[in-house]
């Protein structure tokens, strides 16, 4: 069960606890941070996600198989859902975020949820082919590909996207290298190294998938 914090913290004995846990050490932020780690845990190991889909619809979500229930009366901030075979929810390392992974362990659902009692709210998103390609590049995994969504020739496609992107940051710094003289030319010179190694890294991954694509 999801705790609804805005309405239980109504109740004077909870909020006296709430108040107990801030005046000690690490104070309100502590007493926030534990009511938000806690609401991560009760969502992953729920059956719910947000009824907020960030603008998508049901059919959207409904084409990767997942199914939805009304949302729940006493808390319409979620709703029943029920996920294709061998996907699952996890938690994350921040307390406000956690995701749907499918069944070869890609993240394929974003799900925001701030359990804080004065400003409780969530919504989720379909995880795209392009936002997942950044990822694996960005935390050093392998990206993983399949015959229906992060297809070999999709991966190639979002990957030349994003390293448009990145020469198009290496174009904009080393503009203002030039434009700003010396004062800028240490820090212009270090984006640029950074996002030539990011254009360089979606070049590599569009390489690695490119024959794959082909076939």
């Amino acid at each position: 069960m999801i705790e609804n914090t805005s309405e239980s913290m109504k109740d004077p004995g909870n909020a006296l606890l709430f108040l107990a846990v801030s005046l000690g050490p690490g104070g309100t932020d502590r007493a926030i941070a534990e009511q938000e780690r806690s609401g991560q845990a009760q969502l992953v190991n729920s059956d719910r996600l947000p009824s907020d889909m960030n603008g998508a619809s049901d059919a959207d979500f409904e084409a990767v198989g997942i199914t939805f229930g009304e949302p729940d009366p006493a808390d319409p901030l979620f709703r029943p859902a029920t996920l294709p075979e061998g996907w699952k929810r996890q938690r994350s390392d921040h307390d406000m975020w956690s995701y749907v992974a499918d069944e070869l362990g890609r993240r394929r659902v974003a799900v925001f949820y701030k359990a804080a009692f004065y400003d409780r709210r969530a919504f989720m998103r379909l995880v795209t082919v392009e936002a997942y390609v950044s990822e694996c590049r960005y935390e050093d995994r392998e990206v993983v590909t399949d015959g229906t969504w992060a297809t070999p020739a999709a991966v190639v496609e979002a990957a030349r996207r994003l390293a448009q992107a990145a020469q198009a940051s290496v174009d904009q710094w080393t503009q203002i290298g030039e434009r700003r003289g010396s004062e800028w030319a240490e820090k212009s010179a270090k984006y640029v190294a950074e996002y030539t190694a990011e254009r360089d890294s979606f070049e590599a991954i569009a390489s690695r998938f490119e024959k794959a694509a082909e076939a």
